[in-house]
């Protein structure tokens, strides 16, 4: 892939190696947890779920704990303590004790997350307060190993086969650009340009309809090269197969549960480094970089269909006029000829460069089938932004979100995955 900024004309023009084509614009990195975030009560539930299935020995336990979980309270001696005596063996417990001196400053919990009978005294229960409050659902703990690679497994065939099922397809594309000079967080929009997209065989085509409300007739990228700011195409599918390729070696960690359009989903962090990444950032046809990139994976846990995509570009060289460079990418149902398919919804794209933040907000819309409609014609006015309900995640708790829906319908809803395996037993 290949980032081109242009100075003159504000464009970010990025191409892949494997024939998909696009440009992105950022201005604001997402954060990103490079561990997983736990409260004491939900590291003992942990814990004791791994002693219980007794599937990963002491040290892998404890290599866990080591590097990808971070606590928001204090652990105390206590907890540790309990914990060793329910099973936790010593290499365990001496990762415990790594993490009692990392919060040695924060607040202690609220409640005694490891009482039992065998471990506290005669008055800690008058003591304690209650561990489950009504109305208020209890954390989920993460799935042990083997499951989160059987979740992988299928996130990772999903994504292979994206683009090779996608049928084609037309669609509005909305892109709305934006401009932060001086990083205040005060972005104004600089232009909002209406285009149809072709998705033909696996090629996008793009062809201007309005720019800022007036009827044009021009390319993609004359109409950008006129305006200023930044373009993007290539969102189906050729990040996707950059992530999940064998030849990227991804490294792919569990990162938390979550929910997105009412859907629990299974989020997975990921680290791409320089030596594998395609990952390529053009600066005025004159300075080139390959930098490493993270991100996020937001996906089915039974049927593999991504519906979120983050990208981070890491470890960009100081001396490198881009700075800041992300992608946020959306998916959600389209149908086209009567047929659902999981396709791009929405894309924010930004970049950083020295003080200056820029923005694109893009959707895609009114998805047809490609052929006999390819000439249906649209308004100069852009459709209104879609409500954030629809792009933003919500927290997961125990109780489920959605339940999760037969496996007739499961294989109805993405008609080119294999048949869904049922549910693990609880």
């Amino acid at each position: 892939m290949h980032l081109t900024r242009n100075l003159r004309t504000k464009s970010y023009v990025f191409s892949s190696n494997r024939g998909m084509r696009f440009a992105l614009l950022f201005c604001f990195v997402l954060a990103l947890q490079a561990q997983t975030e736990m409260n004491v009560d939900q590291l003992a539930q942990f814990v004791r779920s791994e002693l219980a299935l007794k599937q990963q020995s002491d040290k892998q336990i404890a290599a866990y704990v080591k590097k990808n979980i971070h606590l928001n309270e204090k652990l105390t001696d206590k907890t540790i303590e309990d914990l060793e005596a329910q099973g936790a063996g010593p290499r365990t417990v001496e990762a415990l004790q790594a993490l009692r001196d990392e919060t040695a400053n924060l607040k202690p919990p609220s409640h005694d997350a490891t009482f039992s009978p065998a471990t506290a005294p005669d008055n800690t229960l008058q003591n304690s307060q209650p561990s489950i409050k009504v109305g208020v659902s209890a954390p989920i703990p993460p799935p042990n190993s083997v499951r989160q690679q059987e979740i992988l497994d299928e996130i990772r065939q999903y994504a292979m086969n994206y683009t090779a099922n996608l049928p084609n397809f037309i669609c509005l594309q909305v892109t709305r650009q934006y401009v932060d000079p001086d990083s205040s967080d005060h972005f104004r929009i600089i232009n909002t340009i209406n285009a149809q997209l072709s998705y033909h065989e696996g090629e996008e085509e793009h062809r201007v309809i309005s720019v800022n409300g007036k009827l044009q007739n021009v390319g993609f990228f004359e109409a950008t090269n006129k305006t200023g700011g930044a373009i993007s195409t290539g969102e189906f599918g050729g990040m996707m197969r950059s992530i999940f390729d064998p030849k990227s070696d991804a490294a792919f960690n569990w990162d938390h549960w979550g929910t997105w359009d009412g859907k629990r989903m299974a989020v997975f962090n990921y680290f791409i480094d320089s030596g594998h990444s395609d990952y390529h950032i053009t600066y005025e046809n004159s300075q080139q970089i390959i930098t490493a990139y993270k991100g996020l994976v937001y996906a089915d846990q039974y049927t593999g269909v991504i519906s979120r995509l983050v990208l981070i570009a890491v470890d960009i060289p100081r001396s490198f006029p881009v700075n800041e460079a992300s992608e946020d990418l959306i998916f959600g149902d389209a149908v086209v000829n009567g047929q659902t398919y999981n396709c791009p919804l929405k894309a924010d794209l930004r970049l950083r460069s020295g003080r200056q933040r820029d923005k694109n907000e893009i959707e895609f819309r009114l998805y047809r089938k490609f052929g006999t409609e390819s000439n249906i014609v649209y308004g100069a006015e852009a459709p209104p932004p879609l409500p954030d309900s629809q792009t933003q995640e919500q927290p997961a708790s125990a109780s489920p979100a959605k339940p999760a829906p037969p496996a007739e319908q499961k294989q109805a809803n993405n008609p080119f995955g294999l048949p869904t395996p049922p549910p693990p037993p609880q």
